[in-house]
């Protein structure tokens, strides 16, 4: 098993979130539809594949001229190396998830950004990533991108390890 004190193990794990995120249809169908209603018969289930380096992002940036699409970008913050155990480094999860102020509004009565985090905060709160450890919700924060898109900074700590 790699150390995780090797960085490129960070890259192995990050890939292994995108692949939960990909899987997860309600995420995807939030993601691809900007529609009132994305879980409508009407529209096809999602292939995350798909959407992974468009609205499944893992590079840090957004699309410069995009502002029909929403995103949920995850990305490692914060890297330290753990005081008690050298061969780990501890480090946070962030979720940026961001959608045009025009759609945030869901016909269930509820918010598209909401809704996104409550998928990813289903899947990743309290979980046991293999090589990661166990996950921690930490906080959630505002996320102002530009006039027209916005949504929440959702932060996850490694609360212990494998």
């Amino acid at each position: 098993m790699e150390s995780q004190r090797r960085f490129a193990v960070m890259g192995i794990n990050l890939f292994k979130i995108l692949n939960k995120l990909c899987h997860n249809q309600k995420l995807c169908r939030l993601l691809k539809y900007q529609s009132p209603n994305p879980f409508s018969e009407d529209f096809e289930d999602v292939d995350g594949s798909e959407l992974l380096t468009k609205q499944i992002r893992y590079v840090p940036k957004y699309p410069e001229d995009e502002v029909e699409s929403s995103y949920v970008m995850a990305v490692f913050n914060n890297f330290i190396i753990n005081p008690t155990n050298p061969d780990f480094k501890l480090t946070t999860i962030r979720f940026e998830v961001v959608c045009p102020y025009t759609e945030w509004i869901i016909d269930e009565g509820n918010l598209r950004p909401y809704l996104l985090m409550q998928e990813i905060d289903d899947m990743f709160n309290q979980a046991k990533l293999n090589g990661l450890g166990n996950l921690q919700f930490v906080k959630c924060e505002p996320l102002t991108l530009s006039p027209q898109m916005g949504g929440y900074s959702m932060v996850y700590q490694i609360n212990e390890f494998n």
